[in-house]
């Protein structure tokens, strides 16, 4: 390799990796150095000027680059195991290491709910002696990093999924996408509503409340976009007026979203929407309304009012335990709030509650009809 001024390009993440090495003071100072080189030689440097700096001699420079480029940080970082010479870090402290990141660390005495690489690397060497395996004493955190990666364990994420808790999860669901399927039979060919001969429709809502929206104001007016700045401004202080609670249902064959504001979400107010719907529909229709287990949708005072009503005018289709994805009018909550409420700020919380209303007038001025898709083709009525 000639002596003069070259660079090496850097593999996808390499950088990063090798400059928290370069400034970590708790691993070999040979590992330290090693990345230095690698690092000034990305960024141009002559070997001479590196071996100078790092008061180095140039064939050691020329040796890290070449291991580099033959295989990589674990090359050019580690040194290879002589012949002969026993496994630095066993298969079982390897192995101890993961069990390790993969319990929780309040389980083991400590204060957090999750790892970080420097609260694990801790915990590792501060038990490493108790637990049989000595050599883990001076492990680096940069090898703890390293057979994580390799192992694919990520203690330090958290991933959400959404536990099927109900025995009747596969049921329900199927009643569900069953309903679904009855209304895209509502529709003909031209996607036009087909009324009976009777004129007895099936209406069926997508209901679900979105309680606790706070009606939050300014205590500055906002700077809106000029020319030398795009964004709007706002302080970071702002005032709590109080909450509200919105109960809404979408129509399923006109796309009508119905809402229903109120400081509560109780058996009452749900008796109320239930009124609206009720004097919203002609008498001989049928209400089916999708909702969840809420105790407000099963209580006393909701089945006394449902006892007033003729038997077919309400049916209710109850989703699953931790189901509510199935339920459409999740979807328009999203776009609800990433079109209206994100970032929203009123003077009262009237204002809040206002604005609500003439956000669904807005919408109602050209509804759009949701189709169900997921597993559409599985349901046979």
């Amino acid at each position: 390799m000639a002596n003069h001024t070259y660079c090496i390009e850097l593999m996808e993440g390499d950088h990063d990796y090798l400059l928290s090495l370069s400034k970590n003071r708790t691993i070999q100072a040979q590992i330290v150095e090693r990345a230095k080189i690698l690092l000034q030689k990305e960024a141009g440097k002559s070997d001479k000027c590196v071996a100078e700096g790092l008061c180095i001699d140039v064939n050691t420079v020329r040796r890290c680059v070449q291991k580099y480029l033959e295989g990589g940080t674990d090359l050019a970082l580690y040194d290879r195991q002589r012949k002969g010479r026993p496994t630095e870090i066993s298969a079982d402290a390897v192995a101890w290491i993961i069990n390790l990141a993969c319990q929780r660390p309040a389980d083991l005495g400590c204060a957090q709910e999750l790892w970080t690489l420097a609260s694990l690397h801790k915990h590792i060497r501060e038990h490493a002696c108790d637990a049989g395996f000595h050599r883990l004493e001076t492990i680096s955190k940069a090898r703890v990093q390293q057979i994580l990666k390799e192992q694919d364990i990520k203690p330090f994420k958290i991933k959400y999924y959404c536990e099927k808790r109900d025995p009747d999860f596969e049921t329900k669901m199927h009643n569900i996408l069953t309903v679904y399927k009855q209304v895209e039979m509502q529709f003909d060919e031209n996607g036009e509503i087909i009324v009976p001969d009777d004129y007895k429709l099936t209406i069926t809502i997508s209901y679900d409340e979105k309680p606790g929206l706070q009606a939050v104001a300014n205590t500055s007016d906002d700077l809106r976009p000029t020319d030398e700045n795009g964004e709007v401004l706002r302080d970071y202080e702002y005032k709590r007026l109080g909450t509200v609670s919105l109960l809404a249902g979408i129509d399923l064959l006109t796309g009508e979203a119905i809402p229903l504001v109120s400081d509560t979400h109780k058996s009452s107010d749900f008796v109320r929407f239930l009124k609206i719907l009720d004097l919203k529909y002609p008498e001989q229709d049928t209400i089916r309304i999708i909702l969840d287990n809420h105790s407000a949708h099963t209580s006393k005072e909701t089945k006394a009012f449902l006892a007033t009503m003729p038997e077919w005018r309400f049916e209710f289709v109850f989703t699953p335990k931790h189901g509510s994805w199935l339920n459409m009018i999740e979807s328009f909550f999203s776009k609800m709030t990433k079109q209206m409420l994100k970032g929203i700020r009123v003077k009262s919380k009237q204002e809040l509650v206002d604005r609500i209303y003439k956000y669904f007038k807005e919408i109602n001025a050209d509804p759009v009809v949701f189709h169900w898709k997921y597993k559409m083709n599985e349901i046979q009525l």
